[in-house]
């Protein structure tokens, strides 16, 4: 500890009469970034490279490289070069590359050695190892005296090697030229955000004095990974979990799409959390499983074979969903492909992993019954329901493809499974594939924004339905779209179905009518309008929330308002909604919705209905039957309105519980349920 040594060296001096004045100061102190000892300064000699001379050089081929995210190399690196100072790049240690210069200890005479072939010339040795221990013993006669020629002490920094990779893993220009050559260049480098000043610098800097160009064309930069407390990770600190622990328990698949979806990819700090891990395996690679389980579940349990999935209808002939779905996955298979020619990465992950939820939360839960279809079945029929499997099959053995390099080990087994196990003629891996390339006859743009419009009223109904405490399996009778959009109109009405049956209403109706259900105001879209306004902004702020009803619904139509002399159009202002009295609302972009959430006796009864098919459905899971399984309901309850219930949907209740019959039973028999507060007895057999 060298500060062990300060009462020392003062009693030394205070001994020698030299002592001036002894004291303490309280000042900022380096300190050992792993031992937590103090440091001390002490200025050396020291090798330099002349920076200073090519720096402007260096800034304009910075240039010229393509920089992700594009901040980094613009403002951080580009900044760094500017102000570059000469590189000091020797050190005082045993281990190191050795500075190539011997020196005469009776003159000024120095000669930098550029090869073994020239330090034989001089010295007639040829060692075959270049550390310290050995080229130190290498001397020779000096040309210009009577002295000897020795090495200098020092070693290179680790950094000036780093910064010769291109170079130095090639034996350049000993052998490889012609490689060497044809990859320099290189077309893209990727590190961590401290690179700036590391990895980064010295690569460039070195290949501006030997080259004239960069040494790379595209650079991908993240950020650096924190603990939760924000501090850096640290072996001593033990800050961090343990890697092993989370492979156990999630997998590397989890926490490779944590770290990838993060905002690392972006160059910021990340402060990591197990939790994070987790929440992927919960919204990710579980539902991604379930997709595929399902898939093979039913297939095998009916038998579906690779030559079946050939005869079904071509993408074009199938039905809306199918063809929804397999325009989703192309357009994300185009934009993946864009992005990552662009090394967009973190353009990539979201929608990639997005696309898990179009295909879970709604292609499969809106297609689910078509997979379970008895072949022959009254109906669409076989066509139907092949389309469905090809459309599955399709989709999963594309998405494997793209998801490839995110979760590599969870498609490598959903591809063996799907692809190899039925087709020894297919490549042995997924990672031996080629990536896919987007298939533009299978785009449609029209009906992936007009579902999208049907997800959001969707997304809305259960909203409002949440505020209310309405369960899903409880009809309502009605809901209303709200907007001034005929695309999102159209959509509506063309998916009247698909919104009722999600949604569990009777009716669905658009219109443009917003006063007749809700109350809109207007605010300033001060991010819009401050830039242009500038100190006129609160004034035009003030007349837009004062602009009257009917103004605002000619701004939704398109329209626009004079204001102090200015123009005011719909994307200059943020319109709100308030439900009037006795109406339930939800807002957001283009549309609004508002909910009937009246319920009459006849929808009370059609509401306990699906309580005993979910029930049933419980049982017949418990019961451990297969998903084909046909079976005989046997109820009994002396409630009223249960009896009605199971008279008026006897059908419906049958067909989804796949029961050949429902039987009144005389007594209590089987197992006792609670359906909404009504007690009923349900027996499968």
């Amino acid at each position: 500890n060298i500060k062990d040594a300060d009462a020392v060296l003062i009693e030394m001096l205070r001994d020698s009469g030299r002592l001036v004045h002894s004291g303490r100061v309280t000042h900022s102190y380096p300190f050992c970034e792993r031992t937590g000892t103090p440091l001390i300064y002490k200025a050396i000699p020291t090798w330099f490279v002349r920076v200073e001379e090519i720096k402007d050089r260096m800034v304009e081929l910075n240039e010229t490289i393509h920089w992700v995210p594009e901040y980094v190399g613009t403002r951080r690196f580009g900044n760094w070069l500017a102000s570059a100072r000469d590189w000091a790049v020797s050190r005082n240690r045993y281990w190191g590359s050795c500075i190539p210069v011997w020196t005469c200890d009776g003159c000024d005479e120095q000669v930098a050695i550029g090869s073994l072939d020239e330090l034989e010339e001089y010295s007639g040795q040829r060692p075959d190892d270049l550390h310290k221990h050995v080229v130190d013993e290498i001397h020779w006669s000096c040309s210009s005296c009577e002295g000897t020629m020795s090495r200098v002490p020092e070693v290179l920094d680790g950094w000036f090697e780093s910064g010769s990779m291109p170079y130095g893993m090639l034996h350049y220009p000993f052998e490889n030229a012609e490689r060497f050559e044809a990859t320099f260049p290189a077309n893209f480098i990727a590190e961590g955000l401290d690179q700036t000043r590391g990895w980064f610098y010295t690569l460039i800097v070195l290949s501006t004095a030997l080259f004239d160009k960069p040494a790379f064309k595209n650079c991908v930069v993240n950020g650096l990974i924190l603990a939760d407390d924000s501090r850096k990770m640290s072996k001593s600190l033990k800050n961090y979990p343990d890697p092993g622990e989370i492979f156990d328990l999630h997998g590397a698949d989890a926490l490779r799409a944590f770290l990838i979806n993060s905002p690392v990819l972006r160059a910021e700090p990340l402060r990591f959390s197990k939790d994070g891990v987790a929440e992927v395996v919960r919204t990710v690679l579980l539902p991604l499983w379930n997709t595929y389980s399902f898939f093979t579940l039913y297939a095998e349990a009916d038998g579906v074979t690779l030559e079946d999935l050939a005869s079904a209808p071509s993408p074009a002939d199938r039905p809306e969903m199918d063809r929804w779905i397999l325009s989703v996955l192309q357009s994300l298979v185009n934009e993946v492909n864009e992005q990552m020619e662009g090394y967009y990465l973190y353009n990539v992950v979201p929608p990639t992993l997005g696309f898990i939820d179009h295909l879970t939360n709604w292609y499969v839960r809106r297609s689910r019954r078509r997979f379970w279809r008895a072949r022959g079945e009254s109906g669409s029929g076989d066509a139907d329901k092949l389309s469905a499997f090809a459309t599955l099959y399709e989709v999963l053995t594309t998405f494997v493809d793209v998801l490839a390099p995110v979760l590599p080990f969870i498609t490598e087994h959903l591809y063996q499974d799907l692809v190899v196990r039925h087709d020894p003629g297919a490549p042995n891996s997924v990672h031996h594939r080629d990536f896919p390339e987007a298939k533009p006859e299978l785009i449609d743009i029209g009906l992936e924004q007009a579902m999208a419009t049907v997800r959001e009223v969707v997304r809305q109904g259960h909203n409002l339905r949440k505020k209310e405490g309405h369960r899903v399996r409880q009809p309502l009778a009605a809901l209303t779209v709200l907007t001034h959009d005929a695309e999102v109109a159209r959509a509506v009405e063309t998916h009247t179905e698909v919104i009722m049956d999600e949604l569990n209403v009777k009716q669905v109706a658009a219109t443009s009518a917003e006063a007749e259900l809700v109350e809109l105001t207007a605010k300033a879209n001060y991010r819009k309008l401050g830039p242009e306004l500038g100190s006129r902004m609160n004034e035009v702020a003030t007349a837009i929330s004062a602009l009257e009803p009917k103004q605002i619904e000619g701004l939704l139509e398109g329209g626009a308002v004079e204001i102090a002399g200015h123009r005011v159009a719909l994307e200059d202002v943020l319109i709100e909604r308030r439900p009037r009295p006795g109406m339930l609302v939800e807002s957001g972009g283009d549309l609004a919705t508002a909910l009937d959430t009246n319920i009459t006796h006849e929808l009370e009864r059609e509401g306990l209905a699906r309580e005993i098919i979910s029930t049933v459905q419980r049982l017949r899971r418990e019961s451990g039957l297969d998903v084909t399984d046909r079976i005989v309901l046997t109820w009994h309850s002396s409630d009223n309105a249960i009896r009605d219930a199971i008279e008026e949907h006897g059908d419906i209740i049958s067909t989804e519980v796949l029961a050949s019959r429902l039987v009144y039973g005389g007594s209590p028999a089987g197992t006792e349920v609670e359906a909404v507060g009504h007690q009923v007895w349900l027996e499968i057999g």
